[in-house]
């Protein structure tokens, strides 16, 4: 799927960011030796030759964390205590709102290498001290596909069930269905199926998903995907 983002004229972002955001520090190191291993280069540069600008910031962050020597991926008492929460909160904000122009490689920083339960305490301080959520200020300090990915990735660490529920309606929305990104998004989800059924549910106000792809696919591309989606219900 990365290879096939990457292929031709241009990038398609919005299937990269769901594949490559996200990901815990073991499906990061798995993914890249996967593709190397398959296509013997290395994901880095090839992404570095297709991306640009905030978003190729965030997509390299997700990258390297993995790589880094203290992996703050798994949630330490000791060391994600709420004052670091406050001081990371502080961090963001002065990184976005508290100055002219916006230093997008902190925000990137403290969103991906944050752990989701550490995450949730930076996202409470900063909701006590400036009114509004972390997910809201990347809204208004980002744009484009880096605001996408940045939403995304806060979200599969917050609400990963209703994150990959909202990816998988903006892949059958408007005229058109996007095969290739609703593909990609249930074949990689599968085991938050049961969760993203019951998510999706309430978020479409008691549609299912079943319903919902029922009506935009046909034949036997619906009847594997419903298939998929009904074995891991």
């Amino acid at each position: 799927m990365i290879r096939m983002a990457c292929r031709g004229i241009g990038t398609n972002e919005s299937l990269l960011y769901p594949i490559i955001c996200g990901r815990s520090n073991e499906d990061m190191q798995v993914l890249k030796k996967t593709y190397f291993k398959m296509y013997e280069k290395d994901l880095a540069i090839v992404l570095k030759g297709e991306l640009s600008g905030d978003f190729e910031k965030l997509i390299f962050y997700c990258l390297q964390a993995a790589e880094e020597e203290f992996n703050e991926e798994e949630f330490n008492e000791e060391y994600h205590t709420e004052e670091k929460a406050e001081e990371d909160a502080n961090a963001f904000y002065k990184a976005g709102q508290g100055r002219w122009g916006t230093d997008e490689g902190q925000i990137f920083k403290i969103l991906v290498n944050s752990p989701p339960e550490y995450l949730k305490m930076v996202d409470a301080k900063y909701v006590e001290k400036y009114g509004y959520s972390l997910w809201r200020a990347m809204e208004k300090e980002l744009s484009g596909y880096a605001e996408k990915a940045a939403v995304f990735t806060f979200g599969m660490k917050i609400k990963p069930a209703e994150t990959v529920a909202k990816l998988l309606e903006s892949t059958m929305a408007g005229i058109g269905t996007d095969e290739l990104g609703l593909s990609a998004a249930v074949v990689r989800y599968q085991r938050l199926l049961p969760e993203v059924t019951q998510a999706y549910e309430e978020l479409l106000g008691g549609k299912t998903l079943e319903k919902r792809i029922k009506g935009e696919t046909s034949r036997r591309y619906e009847k594997l995907l419903v298939e998929i989606i009904s074995v891991r219900e």
